[in-house]
């Protein structure tokens, strides 16, 4: 169905290794965290070697297969040609069959270009274990351009390969010919392959010169490719997982990043224009639209706001009328001790928002818009106020909504602030926190009474079990656990150590503490976890609990845990979602941040010490600085 999307070839398939990996991240879910909003997450590409190793391998399979012949049908001015496997042959033929059920639904949609598609289509069905984890793909070839393809491998079209290697028939089909491979193992349904034929078909007749190394993943190609399959074929659930993806993605990388799970921009499309503009935009072809700034060209600057508000009203639907599988997740901001805050993100990515304004605040809102489009809403208003600049309103009800979005190639940064009647609402330690690490030859390592519990028992060891014994005690000595953190726990950190084959790697420096003025907190400390071919990424990894100040003491309730993420692995290397929200589950035995802190606060930072020692192993300390 993908016409570029691979895998890593010769990976393991371990099930059993994957269901390991998955009830892992649940168990260390309670007890670490990963990429958050910052760098834009992305897949590694395929390795060229192995891709050209793959287009090898399915030329030679080609080069077996019986005589191509003609369909005695054509999808409008586009013939189809067939090819199948020798033993094959006089079988009923599944994959034909399903483009033909098609035809009405494909010739309709024709009816809607500027002109009317025409290449030929080459249809292919491979049982090779290749490009995975594709489910089919597309070439073309240039029209009229037959030249020998071997004068360029790296950048010549499969389609072309074909046609000036094989001889015989082939050599007859008509310029610009388009072949289609349909890796009809992989696909479980009859639906997945309607659907995935589709996607495939819009290939063959977007615009310009197309070829795998052209066109690359490209926002506009793939999303509209997606977009015209769910037209095509209703009631696709197959494929929710890319518009899950393009919401847990969306917060940190422009649109022109994305690639399948852009569609969800062109069902809005297609609701806030029609078909015809949503074709405009699919059949562009040009590489420009790779830019946020060119990209940013095809809508005037309030009607990306259009598509920002559209997700924050969740008024966005599949092509046949269903609801989104996934909607944009709603962020909250609190206006720090300043009394302010601030929207940051990417060129072309919706940013959705949630603000707290603190009791007592003064009745004017400030508004620094930038570059970016604006749209606020107060509780309880129906109507959007949109946004543009600098400006100055009446302070809406709290918490207000935010729909923000930079529609150009710069990012977005949009600044919120407030006066403050009488000055307790934004006190010292009402803001967002990053905490400092302790210096190592200050840390306190937590495992120190462990071993010394361990060697005051070894006498009891029995002799058959020494062994096992003595290298538990090895990796306890070996492990690097010490405690640098008041707010993130070390249990992660002694993982790595006993299983040297798992990696943990924190996206920011230190967790991120958001002490808000209403009395709740958040602790973010997102991580990813790393073994072997699998990786564990939570995007958001978040304590939360309750605070209150009195007499200069600040305490704290850690209430319980949110966590959502991705598990990447063999067999397929498809994304699959892992999620955890619990509370009241004691969440304090895995991280700091319970218990009763005295204040000193300074300008861009806050020293909190511990009113009793919890446990004599860890700091008393967490210096805090502004983040």
């Amino acid at each position: 169905m993908t016409s570029s999307a691979h895998g890593s070839r010769g990976q393991p398939t371990g099930n059993r290794r994957r269901s390991r990996l998955a009830a892992l991240a649940g168990v260390l879910s309670l007890a670490v965290a990963a990429p958050s909003e910052g760098a834009c997450p992305t897949r590694p590409g395929p390795d060229p070697a192995e891709e050209l190793a793959d287009y090898e391998a399915l030329l030679d399979e080609i080069y077996e297969m019986g005589d191509q012949y003609s369909a005695d049908f054509s999808i409008g001015d586009q013939a189809v040609y067939r090819m199948r496997q020798r033993s094959e042959e006089g079988r009923p033929d599944r994959v034909l069959q399903a483009l033909e059920a098609l035809e009405p639904r494909l010739e309709d949609m024709q009816s809607y270009f500027p002109t009317p598609p025409s290449r030929p289509v080459l249809l292919i069905e491979s049982r090779l274990d290749i490009f995975e984890p594709s489910l089919a793909l597309t070439d073309c070839a240039s029209p009229g351009e037959e030249r020998d393809a071997a004068e360029d491998d790296r950048e010549a079209e499969l389609a072309k390969h074909v046609i000036t290697r094989m001889g015989g028939d082939l050599r007859d089909l008509p310029a610009g010919l388009c072949l289609v491979v349909v890796f009809t193992d992989r696909l479980e349904s009859e639906r997945e392959l309607r659907f995935g034929l589709a996607h495939e078909w819009m290939h063959t007749m977007q615009n310009g010169f197309y070829t795998r190394w052209a066109m690359d993943h490209s926002w506009w190609v793939e999303g509209s490719a997606e977009w015209f399959a769910h037209k095509v074929v209703d009631g696709v659930t197959e494929r929710d997982h890319r518009i899950e993806e393009f919401f847990m993605r969306q917060k940190s990388c422009p649109l022109t990043e994305h690639s399948y799970d852009a569609q969800p921009f062109f069902f809005w499309g297609e609701q806030a224009f029609n078909t015809e503009w949503v074709l405009s935009v699919g059949l562009g072809g040009d590489a420009y639209l790779k830019l946020p700034e060119r990209a940013a060209a095809i809508l005037p600057p309030e009607r990306w706001l259009d598509w920002a508000i559209a997700q924050a009203d969740q008024t966005i639907t599949m092509p046949d009328g269903r609801l989104l599988p996934d909607q944009a997740e709603v962020e909250a901001l609190e206006l720090t001790r300043e009394c302010e805050t601030a929207i940051k993100g990417p060129p072309l990515s919706v940013q959705l928002y949630e603000i707290s304004i603190p009791e007592g605040s003064a009745p004017i809102l400030a508004i620094d818009a930038g570059d970016a489009q604006l749209a606020i809403r107060g509780n309880g208003d129906d109507e959007w106020l949109r946004v543009t600049g600098l400006t100055e309103i009446d302070t809406p009800s709290s918490p207000i909504t935010v729909a923000a979005i930079a529609p150009s190639g710069e990012d977005l940064y949009a600044k919120f602030s407030i006066g403050n009647s009488d000055g307790g609402a934004c006190g010292c330690q009402v803001g967002v926190w990053l905490e400092r690490a302790t210096p190592p030859d200050e840390a306190k390592d937590p495992l120190a009474g462990a071993l010394e519990a361990m060697e005051s028992a070894r006498g009891m060891v029995p002799p058959d079990q020494m062994d096992d014994f003595l290298a538990a005690q090895e990796k306890l000595r070996a492990a690097n656990a010490k405690d640098r953190f008041r707010f993130r726990g070390s249990i992660p950190d002694v993982f790595d150590e006993l299983e040297g084959d798992v990696d943990t790697i924190y996206v920011q420096d230190g967790p991120v503490l958001t002490i808000r003025a209403a009395g709740s907190f958040l602790i973010d400390d997102p991580y990813t976890i790393r073994a072997e071919d699998t990786t564990i990424s939570y995007h958001k990894y978040r304590h939360y609990g309750k605070w209150e100040a009195e007499g200069g003491v600040l305490k704290f309730e850690i209430e319980g845990l949110i966590s959502d993420g991705f598990l990447t692995g063999p067999p397929d290397y498809e994304p699959t979602r892992i999620s955890i929200d619990s509370d009241g589950f004691g969440a304090q035995s895995y991280v700091g941040g319970g218990g009763e802190w005295t204040m000193a606060c300074e300008p861009a930072a806050m020293t909190l010490t511990s009113t009793r020692v919890r446990n004599p192993d860890r700091s008393d300390q967490a210096v805090l600085v502004k983040y």
